[in-house]
């Protein structure tokens, strides 16, 4: 069993829950990815963990417990994740989300959505790919859940090869049931495992603002706030996104649900394009851009990217309208994002009163001594 020991004093951040150990701050860290036990400063154990031979980020923390994790310990940290969905998931009008979500389940690293009977499983880095036993999970997904089949989907930027479990993927496009919406998925050319669960509630919250308004949705994707504002009553909707793939799957989501497609649109460009050029104005305005850093380094000029094109995006709202914004960059913090709001609003001579602050979806938790892992930041403003 690999031992690896503290070089600082961070006991009292593993204690309290942090789930997570730096190169850095280890002795000596060297061997393959396995599972380890870290020890304290002072050569005291501390915790259970899998290093990661090729992260800065070198230990994930597994358990604080003297006995060392195995099996049955990773079955029960699964069945409560699949447990704390059922408590808050309505089975009668959602057969889709999130149910391992790595650390904020137990189970760092390791991500795991469902669709209906198809389970699709990523991994956090080259670490927790080569740490987890895949073979297991899928096997323990097909016994314990109503998924059927299971589907490894490799991140964009890893060299591996998708891997399928149980009954072959009939389709890569599937349907799929959200508050009692249809959305179709596809979660093999899809970014992420196919969807955004996290956004979720926040969705469900513009359905109540849109009776009878006009709403844009700049990043669209593949429409989910657009078919959220349609089921509020919008009068118009207009999904904005440069992927052409994406807005045909939005436009097939609102003929599903609707049975035709009046009330919606959709643009394929450039959304930073689309806010310098179009003239025209909407009562309800959504920005919801992909992450725009994936790292500290890049952080300065992803707030100024943030900044030009929420001031841009402001400018399209129409008198005493309303705006939505939202980032996923886990590097932009709460208050920092709250500061680019400001500084947006103040660069188009606009003020604003917040109405909502709030992030991603119960089925997204995270540790409590980890604020890193609240990574999605949703806020409604009133234009004055």
């Amino acid at each position: 069993m690999l031992k690896l020991r503290l070089k600082r004093d961070l006991r009292k951040n593993v204690l309290r829950g942090h789930p997570w150990i730096y190169r850095e701050a280890l002795e000596k860290a060297k061997g393959n990815t396995q599972m380890c036990e870290l020890l304290d400063k002072k050569g005291q154990f501390l915790a259970w963990g899998f290093y990661d031979a090729k992260s800065p980020l070198a230990v994930r923390i597994l358990s604080t417990k003297k006995k060392p994790p195995n099996k049955h310990f990773f079955e029960t940290r699964m069945r409560q994740a699949f447990s704390l969905r059922r408590a808050f998931i309505n089975a009668d009008d959602t057969n889709s989300y999130r149910l391992f979500n790595g650390e904020g389940d137990r189970l760092p690293g390791l991500v795991c959505d469902l669709y209906d009977r198809v389970a699709v499983l990523q991994f956090d880095g080259e670490g927790s790919f080569e740490f987890w036993d895949q073979d297991f999970i899928a096997e323990w997904l097909i016994e314990n859940t109503d998924v059927d089949t299971v589907y490894f989907k490799p991140r964009r930027s890893e060299d591996k090869k998708p891997r399928t479990w149980g009954k072959e993927l009939e389709s890569e496009k599937l349907l799929i049931k959200e508050n009692g919406h249809s959305f179709f998925v596809n979660i093999v050319d899809g970014q992420k495992t196919g969807f955004f669960f996290d956004q979720r509630e926040n969705r469900k919250y513009i359905q109540s603002l849109s009776r009878n308004k006009t709403v844009l949705n700049l990043f669209s994707y593949t429409g989910g706030f657009s078919l959220y504002a349609g089921a509020g009553g919008a009068k118009e909707t207009l999904s904005v996104d440069l992927a052409k793939e994406a807005l045909e799957l939005a436009n097939e989501s609102w003929l599903e649900t609707f049975g035709d497609s009046k009330g919606h649109s959709s643009k394929a460009c450039d959304v930073f394009d689309f806010v310098r050029e179009t003239t025209e104005s909407w009562d309800i305005v959504i920005v919801d851009p992909p992450s725009m850093t994936h790292s500290e380094k890049n952080k300065k000029s992803a707030v100024k990217s943030y900044v030009d094109l929420f001031a841009k995006a402001s400018q399209l709202v129409s008198p005493q309208g309303q705006l939505v914004f939202s980032s996923c960059s886990s590097h932009i913090s709460f208050n920092d994002f709250l500061e680019i709001i400001s500084e947006a609003l103040s660069q188009a001579r606009l003020t604003g009163r917040i109405l909502r602050v709030s992030g991603q979806g119960p089925d997204h938790p995270f540790p409590h001594f980890c604020d890193e892992l609240r990574y999605l930041k949703f806020v409604h403003l009133c234009l004055d």
